[in-house]
Formats: C-alpha cells, sequence, structure tokens
C-alpha cells in the first residue's frame, strides 16, 4: 500500500551524488561525482504529475535516466580546506593556526575549498486546477544522505541547498545525527579572544568578521517520512514549485571547520552522499 500511494500522489526524483572525500591536512576534502536519476509519474485520468532532473537547464532542459552535476566553481577540488560559512555567499578559511588555534581568517576567493554544484529540476503536470504546484522535500528512506561512510566525515559535513538563486532562503542541513566522541571534538576557533561554541559559525560581510548561531538544521527538518499506510510531511518545504518552470539547485558540500567534529578524526574520511528529493502535489480546490 506505501508504495501504490507514493506513487499514485507525487512524483519522484532522486539525485545520486557520489563524493569520495580525502582529507588534506585538516581534514577537508578531495571529490568525485556521478549522478543518476529515477522517476516515478503520477496519472489519473488526464491528469499527469512527474519531477524531472536535468544536467543543463533553459532550453537544453532533458530530463534522463542519468545526469551528471554541473560542477560551478573552476577551482581544483581536489584537496578542499576548512571553511565556514552562515550564507553559502560568504565563506571564509584560516590560512594558519597559533598553538593549534584558529585565529585569522581571511575570505575563500574563487570558491575555492568546498563543492559547488547545480543540476535543474522541473514539476512538470497537466491536468490540474489553477494555482496548483508541487511541494519539494527531501527523501531519505534508502539512507539516502549518507551511503558507504567511512570515519565520522558527516558528523561536520554540511550541505547547502540554493533554490533559483535566492540565497536569502537558503537552507543548510546537517548530515549527521551524531556527534565524535567528547574526546575527539576540537574547540578552535578563536573571535576576539573568545573560543566560539558548538552551536556557532563564522559570519563574513563588508570585510567584518563575527560569530553567529549556527543556520544549520537536521536534515530531517525537510524529510518526508513512511509509515505503513501513512506519509508524513514537514511543515516547511524546500521550495513550493510551479508547474513547468525550470528551478536551479545549487549544490553546496563541505565542512564546517568551526564545528568541534571537524578533527583529525576526519581526515582521510570517505562517503557517498546521495540526495533524494521528494515532490508533493499541493492542489488548489477548484471553486462550485
Amino acid at each position: 500500500m506505501k508504495h501504490s500511494f507514493r506513487t499514485w500522489f507525487l512524483g519522484v526524483t532522486t539525485v545520486f551524488a557520489m563524493l569520495a572525500l580525502a582529507f588534506a591536512t585538516y581534514a577537508w576534502f578531495t571529490t568525485n561525482r556521478a549522478v543518476s536519476t529515477s522517476t516515478a509519474t503520477a496519472r489519473t485520468g488526464e491528469e499527469t504529475l512527474e519531477l524531472q532532473l536535468s544536467t543543463y537547464g533553459g532550453s537544453s532542459f532533458q530530463n534522463a535516466d542519468s545526469a551528471s552535476i554541473q560542477q560551478i566553481n573552476n577551482t581544483d577540488a581536489q584537496y578542499l580546506l576548512p571553511v565556514s560559512t552562515d550564507d553559502l555567499m560568504n565563506f571564509v578559511y584560516s590560512p594558519v593556526t597559533q598553538d593549534g588555534m584558529a585565529k585569522v581568517f581571511q575570505p575563500v576567493e574563487n570558491e575555492s575549498y568546498y563543492y559547488h554544484g547545480r543540476v535543474y529540476i522541473r514539476a512538470s503536470g497537466t491536468g490540474w486546477s489553477d494555482g496548483s504546484t508541487m511541494k519539494l522535500y527531501l527523501d531519505q528512506s534508502d539512507n539516502a544522505l549518507g551511503q558507504k561512510v567511512s570515519g565520522n566525515i558527516l558528523n561536520a559535513a554540511r550541505l547547502g541547498l540554493v533554490f533559483d538563486g535566492d540565497y536569502s532562503s537558503a537552507v543548510i542541513l546537517k548530515l549527521s545525527e551524531s556527534s565524535n566522541a567528547q574526546s575527539q571534538q576540537v574547540y578552535n576557533t578563536v573571535i576576539n579572544g573568545q573560543t566560539l561554541g558548538s552551536n556557532q559559525v563564522l559570519s563574513y560581510r563588508n570585510k567584518n568578521l563575527r560569530a553567529v548561531t549556527d543556520p544549520s538544521v537536521s536534515a530531517s527538518t525537510y524529510t518526508v517520512s513512511f509509515g505503513e499506510d501513512t506519509m508524513q510531511v514537514p511543515q516547511n518545504a524546500l521550495l513550493n514549485m510551479q508547474f513547468n518552470k525550470i528551478y536551479t539547485v545549487d549544490i553546496y558540500f563541505y565542512i564546517e571547520g568551526c564545528d568541534p567534529d571537524c578533527s583529525s578524526q576526519i581526515e582521510f574520511s570517505t562517503s557517498d552522499l546521495q540526495i533524494g528529493f521528494y515532490g508533493v502535489l499541493d492542489q488548489k480546490e477548484t471553486g462550485a
């Protein structure tokens, strides 16, 4: 019953992003990427519903069973260093440490040290009432956000999603509900003589650096869940999609340097990352 319910009412697209991660001196990574998709189509009478994925946008949009994430930053993604951000636009890093403490920071230029890729999505539908939309969520029913993980890499990792270039509504997700053992955590980010805590990151605006509350949330905040014959939908959606409009999805993957789990314990860790998207029809009722 669960599978027929999901197919009947929902369009499903899954992005498989395999990120093979190897770390440099401080625990920041290298990536290899491959993406494939699977799509389910719902149909009732003359109504169709499908969530589509493409490597390219505009007139080049082409839904396919396999697609690659198009890397946006042209820097060498072989060795990526610890960075910190609260908005996915302004990243900073520490070029040196003093007695093991990070006290000096510089803005990241040319999107070095972290991964930034892009895919395109579209809600394709016909026969629905005017004003109907598709709400987009995550689907982790197949342990989507972490596969074949070695070490504790996901404890310090962040996944950033930006839809249609709107950074004001950027979503930063934690990929793990776990933490390293306390003896393996490191608190070594210092601003104005104060050591940052576990829930703080660095904000960089107009050449000013300050500590702010970590904006990342658990991936479960945007993830649908399933019971035997039921589906639970989160209160907030990643995106509310108009039908037949192409949206960009900017994907950021990085290790948050201020996270106490960003320590030597994740050096040379590896992981396959798989992002699962789930679309839910939001149908507007027609008048009598």
